[in-house]
């Protein structure tokens, strides 16, 4: 690709395509197109501003791309954290683009309906990867970003439009106070890719910040750490400043964050209001600015002694801040240059030492504990995960493919295959246990106090070890590499049944555990040797560990059905919701009941059961 000072969307688009798929882009029909334009704009436009959004691993994120028949206009969409994103592509070019050069209305207007329909997905053909992420939505507390993207013409009023209200699908009174829309043409698509790549561009200056002056004397309180030779600046600054510094910066402002803006929600449509109609309270409502920065030191050229020179600038709390009082200056300039924040910038070194990154991993961590952050990164560095990765990496390879242990989201590519940090952990956590929401959900099981899940997996005596014996490292790869080719029978069985009861997988690791539990009749060392014997994955390749995978098969069909009768019999009782059961631990008592139950009519086929097959002695 040629290099240019206004890089297009479209031409990056292109080299993504066929880097992606190592054919010719011109070969491809505008359908494929559209949906690997969505996966482009999701992956190397938004995730690399907003790594939360965006699952681990190469196979998680091809999930997300929604393909045949029954995508109800989504071509890709994730839940991550409390976050659904939601994007639909309209590519249009060659003889077809001169034929219909613009947007046609009724294609947009379908797609801001989407989350009517993603309500009723019950009732609807729909794709199974999109049938999967419905059954999880929280529709209380999800947020969702609704995304519609063309690289045809927008008539005059298709913006506008774009703002219109949208309709809600539920009795729930705040869900669209949760959902931001967004239509971007291509010019709008241009403008965010080269935001996102600024992220990478180096502040050729330093960044110099005018502190507001104290009616005591002063514009800032200075703090200094003698042991590690580390300070820190305290003060204030006006909202017309960071409004300033948005503009000419982008999204280099917030390079060392873990969260960017997450769109025009109701807390930052808030900000908004209070910088616009009574801004003299905004630095008591709001909680200001954090930020990074390699050297600090006085403007020598300013008298007044208020202004700092800060190099490698990097706002790591208070970009939701930055981006509402910027929409807040275009709306009232004159208000927002009254409006003052509470500003915090420390120190940092520049080497990339051990000390100074565990430092900058700290810092940002703790100044963003906010719940739209995904709990699993602040996991990402403990030293078992590192040790993880390695284990994984070591195993024997499957098809000429490596296992990739992910405990750090990248929005690079890898060979081998990928295996999500937060997937394996729930995937382990709910074979043992049940489903994470029984017990309250992603927080606790990355809650790494002394009982915590994260602990309960991870640690010894209350406290987080820093690798695994070896024993236990290969029982959670065997349970992990278990569930892996059991999920396939699952998706085949929901999507075929559609009984409510089948819907999430982590209820399925359960009740499939449990039937190997009751299967082997109480002899828990004997299961978890041949658990652990499944931690050498060359068992699931396709000639290999037949008797194995009859056993997964059997068990499975004993989880389905058992599953599906404690569903139905909950089903039929007064006040009975949905969502409650799967999380409600009587739950699990019920479903481990019906397991059983039925195992008294089977017990005698206790051999198909078993993982490794054991004959008596002749």
């Amino acid at each position: 690709m040629k290099s240019d000072t206004k890089p297009l969307f479209r031409d990056h688009f292109r080299d993504y395509v066929e880097g992606y798929l190592h054919e010719s882009f011109d070969s491809q029909t505008d359908v494929t197109r559209s949906k690997l334009m969505a996966r482009y704009f999701a992956e190397k436009v938004l995730a690399p501003r907003n790594p939360t959004l965006l699952p681990f691993g190469e196979e998680e994120l091809s999930l997300c791309v929604i393909d045949g028949k029954g995508d109800q206009g989504v071509d890709f969409i994730s839940r991550e954290g409390d976050t659904v994103l939601i994007i639909q592509a309209k590519y249009s070019g060659g003889k077809k683009a001169s034929k219909r050069p613009y947007e046609d209305p009724a294609d947009f207007e379908y797609f801001r309906q989407v989350l009517r329909r993603l309500r009723d997905y019950r009732d609807l053909q729909m794709a199974q990867p999109l049938r999967e992420v419905c059954a999880d939505i929280d529709w209380d507390r999800d947020r969702f970003l609704l995304h519609y993207i063309t690289l045809r013409q927008l008539e005059g009023n298709q913006e506008a439009l774009a703002a219109k209200p949208l309709s809600n699908p539920t009795n729930i009174s705040d869900l669209l106070d949760r959902v931001e829309m967004s239509l971007l043409d291509e010019n709008h698509l241009n403008l965010e890719l080269r935001d996102t790549l600024s992220l990478d561009a180096q502040t050729p200056e330093p960044i110099s910040l005018r502190f507001t002056p104290n009616a005591e004397g002063g514009a800032w309180l200075r703090l200094y750490d003698q042991n590690t030779d580390r300070s820190c600046y305290l003060g204030r600054v006006s909202g017309a400043q960071l409004s300033h510094l948005f503009t000419r910066y982008k999204s280099r402002l917030f390079s060392l964050n873990i969260r960017n803006y997450l769109g025009d929600n109701v807390t930052n449509r808030g900000i908004r209001a209070t910088a616009t109609e009574n801004p003299n309270a905004f630095f008591f409502f709001n909680n200001g600015i954090s930020a990074l920065a390699t050297r600090i030191e006085k403007d020598p050229a300013d008298p007044l002694e208020i202004t700092l020179n800060c190099e490698n600038l990097s706002i790591i709390n208070g970009a939701q801040t930055i981006r509402a009082l910027n929409k807040a200056q275009i709306e009232n300039p004159g208000s927002v240059r009254e409006v003052q924040v509470l500003f915090r910038i420390t120190e940092f070194s520049a080497k990339k030492t051990t000390v100074e990154q565990e430092f900058l991993d700290n810092v940002t961590k703790y100044n963003n504990t906010q719940t739209t952050i995904r709990l699993s990164d602040f996991r990402s560095n403990d030293k078992v995960q590192y040790d993880l990765r390695n284990r994984f990496w070591n195993l024997p390879a499957v098809d000429g493919k490596k296992f990739l242990y992910k405990n750090k989201r990248s929005g690079e590519r890898e060979a081998g295959r990928s295996i999500g940090m937060e997937e394996f952990i729930k995937t382990i956590f709910a074979f043992l246990f049940g489903p994470d929401d029984m017990f309250g959900g992603t927080a606790y099981v990355f809650d790494a106090t002394r009982d915590g899940g994260y602990t309960r997996l991870f640690g010894d005596a209350g406290e987080i070890l820093p690798a695994l014996d070896n024993r236990t490292f290969e029982f959670y790869a065997g349970i992990w590499f278990l569930c892996n080719y059991a999920r396939e029978g699952w998706k085949n069985r929901s999507a075929q049944s559609k009984e409510p009861a089948l819907e999430r997988r982590w209820m399925f690791y359960f009740a499939l555990g449990e039937a190997l539990r009751v299967a082997y009749e109480d002899q828990d060392t004997l299961l978890q040797a041949d658990v652990v014997a499944l931690g050498d994955p060359r068992w699931s390749r396709p000639e290999a560990g037949k008797d194995t995978k009859r056993a997964i098969d059997n068990g499975s069909k004993l989880a389905f059905k058992s599953l599906s009768d404690a569903y139905r019999t909950a089903s039929s009782q007064q006040g009975f919701t949905h969502r409650n059961w799967f999380r409600d631990k009587a739950t699990l008592a019920e479903v481990r009941e019906r397991i059983r139950s039925s195992w008294e009519l089977i017990s005698e086929h206790a051999e198909d059961y078993r993982l490794t097959k054991r004959r008596a002695n002749p």
